[in-house]
C-alpha cells in the first residue's frame, strides 16, 4: 500500500514515520500486508505453473518487444539474448507452467521505468503476475493492453502517475484477478460499480487517488472473498461507515482512513470476525468506540486517531492479540483500562490529545513488548509506573502536559534502549535517576516545567546520540560542563 502515516511527539519535538499512507513516499507496510502479500504472489505463480500448458517459444520475443516499448531502459539491461539466453534469468522474469520456459510473472518494482504499460505485454499467454508498482508510469488506466492477459491473478499499479477515471468496462480485467492494486495514483472521478464484477477478488487496493462521489459500498460488498480493503485517503462525498461492508467477513485488513466518514463505528462491524487490522484515521466519526473492538479475539491494528470519538473505555479488554493501538487526538475520556495489562503482545499504545484521567495503570508497565508509549496532553495523575521499561524494550516515553507527580521511574535505563523521554509540564519532582547517564542511545530529553531538584547527571552531556536537552524551570543544581562532546 503506498503507505506512512505521521505522528508529531509531545510539543513537536520530531516528528516520525509509522504504518499507513502518503502517495510516493518509501512506504511503511504492516507486516501483516507483507506477509499476505507473498502468500498470493506464491500462491498465483504456484498456480500458474500447475495449470500453464501454453506454447513458450514466442516469450522471449515479446518480452524484448517490451523493453523495446520501453526505450531498452538500462534498468532492463539483462534482458540480452546475446549475453543470456535464459530468458527465466532475466531481471523480474518468473516462469514456469509444464515446461518451466513460460513466463507466469514480471515483477519489476521499483526500477524507474518510464513510459505506459506496454500494448504487448498480454501477448505472453501465461502471465499470471505482474507488478510494475513504484515506477514512472503514466497514461491513463492501461485497460487495453490489460484486458487481453486472460490469466492474470495479481496487479500492482500502485504508487505511479497513471490518472483519470477508471474505465466502466474495468470487469472486463481477467476473470481470475484475486489482487488489484492501484493505490497511489491520479485515478480521479467515481469508483465504477463494474469492480463487483471482478468476482475472484481477494484485495482491492484503492487508497490514496483522488477518487471522488460516493464509492460503490453496496457493489464492493458483493465480493464476498475479499480480504483486504482499502478506499482510504480519497475526498469522497462525506457519508457515514458503510453498513453493507459488515457482509465482507473474510476480511483482514480494512484502511478507511481519511476519506470523509461521518457518523458512527458501526456495530455490525462486528461480523468481520477475521480482522487483524482496522484503520479509520482522520475522519469525522463521533460516538464510542463500539464493545467488540475490545473483544475482537483476532484483532492486531487499531488505529482510530483524529477522530470525535467520545465516551470511556470500558474495563474489560479481551482483544488480548492487540500489537499496536492509535486511539489519540479524540475526545476519550475516563481511565486507561487496567486490562490493557493483559495485552502481552502490545508493542505501541498512542493515547494522546484526549480527556483521559486518573492514573497510568500499574499493570502497564508489566508489558513485556512495549516499545512506544504516548499519553501526552491528557489529565493523568499520579506517578508513572515504577516497573516502567524494567521488563519491555521501551524506546519512547511521551507523557507530557498531564498532571503526573512523583520521581521518574529508576528502571527507565534498564534495558538501554530508551531515546526519547518527554516529561515537560508536569508536577514531577525528586532526583533523576543517576542511571538515566547510562542510556546510551538517549537523544531528546524533555524535562522543563516541573519540580526536579539535585545536580544533573553529568554522564548525559557525554551520550553519544544526544541532540536536544529541555530542563529549564526546574530546581537542578551543580554546574554545567565546559564542552559538550556527542556523535
Amino acid at each position: 500500500l503506498g503507505s506512512a502515516w505521521v505522528y508529531e511527539a509531545c510539543g513537536n519535538s520530531s516528528t516520525r514515520q509509522y504504518p499507513l499512507p502518503t502517495s510516493r513516499t518509501t512506504r511503511l507496510v504492516t507486516k501483516t500486508m507483507s506477509t499476505t502479500h507473498l502468500v498470493v504472489l506464491l500462491g498465483v505463480l504456484l498456480l500458474a505453473g500447475a495449470s500453464s500448458s501454453q506454447p513458450t517459444s514466442g516469450d522471449q520475443a515479446t518480452l524484448l518487444a517490451i523493453k523495446t516499448q520501453w526505450g531498452n531502459p538500462m534498468q532492463l539491461a539483462s534482458w540480452d539474448p546475446i549475453s543470456n539466453a535464459d530468458h527465466c534469468d532475466w531481471t523480474g522474469v518468473v516462469c514456469g507452467g509444464d515446461d518451466g520456459r513460460a513466463v507466469i510473472g514480471i515483477s519489476l518494482p521499483n526500477l524507474n521505468i518510464t513510459g505506459k504499460v506496454p500494448e504487448s505485454v498480454c501477448d505472453l499467454p501465461s502471465l499470471a503476475h505482474l507488478d510494475l508498482s513504484y515506477n514512472n508510469l503514466t497514461s491513463g488506466f492501461p485497460g487495453v493492453p490489460l484486458y487481453a492477459c486472460f490469466h492474470l491473478r495479481f496487479l500492482d499499479l500502485s504508487n505511479n502517475y497513471f490518472h483519470g477515471v477508471l474505465p466502466d468496462d474495468i470487469s472486463r480485467l481477467s476473470p481470475a484477478l484475486e489482487h488489484l492494486n492501484l493505490s497511489g495514483n491520479h485515478f480521479q472521478g467515481m469508483v465504477p460499480t463494474a469492480v463487483a464484477g471482478l468476482s475472484a477478488l481477494r484485495s482491492l487496493v484503492l487508497d490514496t487517488n483522488q477518487f471522488t462521489g460516493a464509492y460503490p459500498a453496496a457493489e464492493i460488498s458483493k465480493l464476498t472473498g475479499l480480504e483486504q480493503l482499502t478506499l482510504a485517503s480519497n475526498p469522497f462525498t462525506p457519508a457515514p461507515a458503510p453498513l453493507e461492508f459488515a457482509k465482507l467477513t473474510n476480511l483482514s485488513y480494512l484502511w478507511m482512513s481519511d476519506m470523509n466518514m461521518t457518523g458512527e463505528i458501526p456495530k455490525a462491524y462486528s461480523s468481520l470476525v477475521n480482522l487483524q487490522l482496522i484503520a479509520m484515521t482522520d475522519n469525522k466519526l463521533a460516538g464510542q468506540i463500539p464493545a467488540w473492538i475490545w473483544q475482537h479475539p483476532k484483532l492486531e491494528f487499531l488505529y482510530l486517531l483524529n477522530n470525535g470519538l467520545t465516551g470511556k473505555l470500558p474495563r474489560k479488554v479481551t482483544s488480548v492479540n492487540l500489537i499496536e493501538i492509535d486511539v489519540s487526538s479524540n475526545n476519550l475520556t475516563g481511565e486507561i483500562p487496567e486490562d490493557f495489562g493483559n495485552l502481552k503482545n502490545l508493542s505501541l499504545l498512542f493515547m494522546y490529545a484526549n480527556q483521559l484521567t486518573a492514573t497510568i495503570p500499574a499493570s502497564i508497565a508489566m508489558l513485556p513488548n512495549l516499545r512506544d508509549i504516548r499519553l501526552f496532553e491528557n489529565k493523568l495523575s499520579g506517578e508513572i509506573p515504577r516497573e516502567l521499561r524494567k521488563h519491555s524494550p521501551l524506546g519512547i516515553l511521551e507523557v507530557c502536559n498531564n498532571n503526573l507527580s512523583g520521581p521518574l521511574p529508576e528502571s527507565l535505563c534498564a534495558n538501554g534502549k530508551l531515546y526519547d523521554l518527554v516529561v515537560f509540564d508536569n508536577s514531577l519532582s525528586g532526583e533523576l535517576p543517576e542511571n538515566l547517564g547510562d542510556c546510551v542511545l538517549l537523544n531528546n530529553i524533555m524535562l522543563y516545567n516541573n519540580c526536579f531538584s539535585g545536580e544533573f547527571p553529568a554522564k548525559i552531556w557525554s551520550l553519544p546520540k544526544l541532540t536536544t536537552v529541555m530542563i529549564q524551570n526546574n530546581g537542578f543544581t551543580g554546574t554545567l560542563p565546559d564542552k559538550i562532546v556527542t556523535d
